[in-house]
């Protein structure tokens, strides 16, 4: 009913759209299907024979925009009725979107009808409107349905609105899944630009294309190739509504379209293998994006398996050849060596080294493959009562077996296949090899940092502390986020958070430098901002120190003063033990290594006893994916605590929940319970120990 494309009447079947068991409808042939529409476009009135009509039961119609009805709607709401009303009265035919999801032309009229909200519409179409007065409909239906030769009907916007059994078997789909799709989603051509230009040439300019060859590939991958002619439709007016085609397959006898087809499949399925494995940046993902791109399309399943040795190997240790495993000992050849599957597993974890799935024993086909570093085929089963194969492959890299892919589907492959998954394999071994790569650098970037960082916090009844530390969410080599807390004489303890700018071992190290100094300068008895003015002016001697950013804070547990100086660093977050939560301002200053030569100041803060201290770095605040600016990632923090009694570990696991996923930078929180110094221990315990 709403509009679509005007004057191009589809021929009917023999059943109405929606109408159980596919049966013809039996209502009367002059019945009227009515629908009464609202000044704002909603149906308020549905007929049974409106249903029969379009399938469309009343429940789900009433209450809802006309437009829900349009196959393609130009307008909604008020905007169509005004429409619908101002073209005025007479007869209209449009394609109408049915329940089960085909399209069908209908003609109706739209009657002006005044309401209390306004005017509005009352739609009326007649079952026999359908029918052409000058044949038999049944003659008609039985000549285009029957025909051996494909027919089609496309409108101007090159959507299916008619399309013979004939065609849908040469096409691979059922008539169902093309009406109302366009025919360049329909069909994967090899050049489906200059397709689309010759299909306009007909719908715009009017031209008939006579002895039109193409060649196709379904949707199970098999080609074919057919020869055809496609002309313009026109109404009683002369105007284009829209293009036939008719189609005859030409079965086998033009190979060099089918060819011609198969490489451009094959180009293309490469093509987009190479730009899914170019962004991964584990080995499981590596996986999952071959197998996203590779099915259903080439293949039913693929599958990789990745040697556990090759995970293991020390980067500078030397792997075996594929010649050498080709010529490994007869022994050797009876034990299955271990795999990682890795299109079963996640990869991208907090955890790298837990990335990878469970290694088990390799499947015979698998192990052989491996063995061999040759291509191994066998049965795979049955899919469908159809026999299923499969098809093994090394992948190799630099000479070097990494492990296996495997592809099956049913009816098997051919030797076209079997060359476009070795070119596979070489693209899907590069980029496990690679991946592997960046995973040994970034377990290697972890352990160094782990190994700077403080083992563990001091135990100081007054100033107990609590940590966590999470590497980027998306996999991004670590960074150089490091925390810190030194007792100091005189009841005072120092904390530190930074970040260093960049990711890596480079950054690691940087922290190791950055953190060692602090500790060192706090030890001395330097302010918070005299340390990170010192800290500011080192430089090691290569001069290649990465800027950071840092928060500095020293307590005093005797009087509860707190003093803090930031360089670049987000503030500190102070919860009092009423719940109450203020940002502890202070001048931020440049980040520090920027050569700025920058005097930075302290800020004094008098302090509750029993008040957490939170520090954190960026990481666990920024989010650029969705915008999240400091203030309100602040503000997430503070509603994450909501019992300053609660255990430290408690409450840094609430923090660390309200991190931004997928995050793309390291994330630490130290979260300190500040409370008074009570006593002063005897006059001759001396060190960081005095007191307590």
């Amino acid at each position: 009913m709403p509009e679509g494309l005007e004057g191009l009447e589809g021929p009917e079947g023999p059943a109405a759209p929606g109408a159980p068991g596919g049966r013809r409808s039996t209502a009367p042939e002059d019945a009227l299907a009515i629908a009464l529409v609202d000044p704002a476009g909603r149906i308020s009135l549905w007929s049974s024979e409106a249903q029969t009509l379009t399938g469309h039961p009343a429940s789900e119609v009433i209450g809802r925009d006309l437009s829900v009805l349009a196959d393609s709607p130009a307008a909604h709401g008020r905007t169509l009725v005004d429409r619908l009303i101002r073209d005025g009265g007479g007869v209209r035919t449009d394609w109408l979107r049915c329940f089960d999801g085909t399209s069908r032309s209908v003609s109706w009229r739209a009657v002006p009808l005044p309401l209390d909200a306004g005017t509005g519409l009352l739609a009326v179409a007649g079952h026999s409107s359908q029918q052409a007065d000058w044949c038999d409909p049944a003659a008609t239906d039985l000549l285009l349905r029957s025909s051996p030769i494909g027919l089609a009907v496309l409108d101007k916007d090159l959507r299916y609105r008619f399309i013979n059994d004939s065609l849908a078997r040469l096409n691979g789909l059922p008539v169902a899944a093309h009406l109302g799709r366009s025919i360049l989603d329909v069909l994967d051509l090899p050049d489906p630009r200059a397709y689309e230009d010759m299909l306009r040439r007909v719908t715009d300019a009017g031209e008939t294309i006579d002895n039109l060859h193409v060649a196709a590939i379904r949707p199970d991958g098999t080609p074919y190739a057919g020869v055809g002619t496609l002309f313009p439709l026109r109404d009683g007016d002369g105007r284009i509504v829209g293009q036939a085609g008719v189609v005859h397959d030409l079965g086998g006898t033009r190979a060099e379209l089918l060819d011609t087809a198969r490489n451009q499949r094959r180009l293309e399925l490469l093509s987009r293998i190479g730009a899914g494995l170019s962004q991964g940046l584990d080995v499981a993902s590596v996986a999952s994006r071959l197998s996203a791109v590779c099915t259903p399309a080439f293949a039913s399943t693929v599958t990789v398996d990745l040697l556990e040795e090759a995970v293991r190997r020390d980067p500078d240790s030397r792997m075996r050849t594929g010649v050498e495993v080709r010529g490994s000992g007869e022994a050797e050849a009876r034990t299955r060596p271990r795999v990682h599957p890795l299109s079963a597993g996640a990869g991208g974890s907090a955890e790298p080294e837990r990335d990878l799935p469970r290694s088990h024993e390799a499947s015979i086909p698998v192990s052989e493959c491996i063995r061999s570093a040759d291509v191994v085929s066998f049965s795979a089963g049955e899919e469908e009562q159809q026999p299923c194969h499969g098809i093994a492959l090394p992948l190799l890299a630099a000479g070097h077996v990494l492990g296996a892919v495997t592809f099956s589907r049913p009816g098997g492959f051919d030797a076209d296949d079997v060359l476009t998954m070795h070119d596979i394999a070489a693209r899907a071994a590069m980029a496990i090899d690679n991946a592997l790569l960046y995973l040994r650098e970034r377990l290697a970037t972890l352990v160094l940092q782990r190994r700077l960082l403080p083992a563990r916090l001091p135990d100081i009844p007054w100033a107990r502390s609590a940590h966590r530390y999470l590497p980027a969410q998306d996999g991004t080599l670590a960074g150089g986020d490091w925390y810190d807390a030194v007792q100091l004489p005189g009841g005072r303890i120092g904390l530190t958070v930074g970040d260093v700018m960049g990711h890596g071992l480079g950054a690691a190290a940087a922290m190791g430098r950055y953190r060692s100094s602090a500790r060192a300068l706090l030890a001395v008895g330097l302010e918070p901002g005299q340390l990170l003015t010192r800290l500011d002016g080192l430089k090691d001697e290569a001069d290649n120190d990465l800027p950071a950013t840092c928060a500095c804070a020293v307590y005093d547990g005797a009087t509860g003063d707190l003093r803090l100086a930031l360089a670049g660093h987000p503030p500190p977050l102070l919860v009092r033990p009423d719940g109450s939560a203020d940002i502890l301002a202070a001048d931020p200053g440049p980040p520090l290594g920027m050569g700025l030569d920058h005097v930075y100041e302290s800020a004094r803060y008098a302090v509750p006893s029993g008040s957490l201290l939170v520090l954190y770095t960026d990481g666990m605040i920024e989010d650029p994916s969705t915008f999240l600016d400091l203030d309100q990632g602040i503000a997430m923090l503070r509603r994450a605590v909501h019992n300053t009694e609660s255990p430290l570990a408690e409450i840094c696991d609430a923090l660390i929940a309200v991190r931004p996923t997928d995050s793309a930078d390291d994330a630490t929180v130290l979260v300190t319970r500040l409370t008074r110094l009570t006593r002063l221990r005897p006059a001759s315990a001396t060190g960081p120990g005095a007191f307590a």
